[in-house]
């Protein structure tokens, strides 16, 4: 009889590539598109056409020598706080699956920023495109303006572009850093959150009035425009962003 020897091949040591770790990561949170795209797209698409039928009811109840105003509906609105949604769940979802599956904290903060680009510029490029085709239907043929705000009117579309994507990133960033206050210390430390937020938001108006401020912010966001003062935004998304990663690296996957 002979004794057959088998020899284990050592595990590799070798690190995997930095995009293949951070495109697992991107993977892992578009898993599940419905959430992050397909539901957000239908509740939109059924907001938009209640407006269209709505907003058709009453151009039709107006006599012909009548008019209505243009006025910015705002149901474009949803989109953002859904993504901010979104960037909730992701975290609080995905964070302990990706840990899981070998990621570490990085790939996943930087894998997450990489998901909240791609779905802010996907976001950002559809709202323009349903801003060009609602103002050559003429507000969708019933006057209605459900993309476009008066300003965006006076604008360019990479101006709307910016906007928007200014927007979806901010939404996005504030999502993640509030996710990851739960992720690491869980209900109390929400209560500490929000009440910190709170307390700061109520403390820096009151500064301002007593500093009778409020007509030098409104000159300055005057003089800087619409997207001069949108770009401000970039410092709460960095901050926000940041606060998330500092928080993320030192968080457990336990209860």
């Amino acid at each position: 009889m002979t004794a057959t020897t088998m020899t284990a091949e050592p595990l590799s040591t070798t690190p995997r590539p930095f995009a293949i770790r951070i495109g697992t990561v991107v993977r892992l949170l578009f898993a599940n598109p419905s959430t992050a795209i397909y539901t957000p797209l239908m509740i939109l698409g059924v907001i938009l056409l209640m407006n269209i039928a709505i907003w058709g009811i009453v151009r039709a109840s107006i006599p012909p020598e009548g008019d209505m105003a243009d006025v910015a509906n705002g149901g474009v609105a949803f989109l953002f706080i859904y993504m901010l949604v979104v960037a909730v769940q992701s975290v609080n979802q995905a964070f302990p699956l990706a840990l899981g599956y070998g990621s570490t904290r990085r790939d996943f903060v930087l894998g997450f920023g990489v998901f909240a680009v791609i779905l802010s510029v996907g976001y950002s490029l559809l709202l323009v495109a349903a801003s060009v085709v609602e103002r050559a239907t003429s507000g969708w043929g019933v006057g209605l303006t459900f993309f476009t705000t008066y300003e965006l009117l006076q604008a360019e579309w990479w101006e709307g572009l910016a906007l928007s994507l200014l927007g979806f990133l901010l939404f996005f960033s504030i999502g993640a850093a509030t996710a990851s206050v739960y992720v690491r210390w869980k209900a109390m430390g929400m209560y500490v959150f929000w009440g910190v937020l709170v307390f700061a938001g109520i403390g820096g108006a009151a500064l301002v009035t007593m500093l009778d401020a409020w007509g030098r912010v409104g000159e300055f966001f005057a003089w800087a425009g619409l997207l001069g003062g949108a770009a401000w935004s970039l410092i709460i998304t960095a901050l926000c962003a940041l606060a998330a990663w500092l928080i993320l690296r030192r968080a457990t996957t336990s209860g």
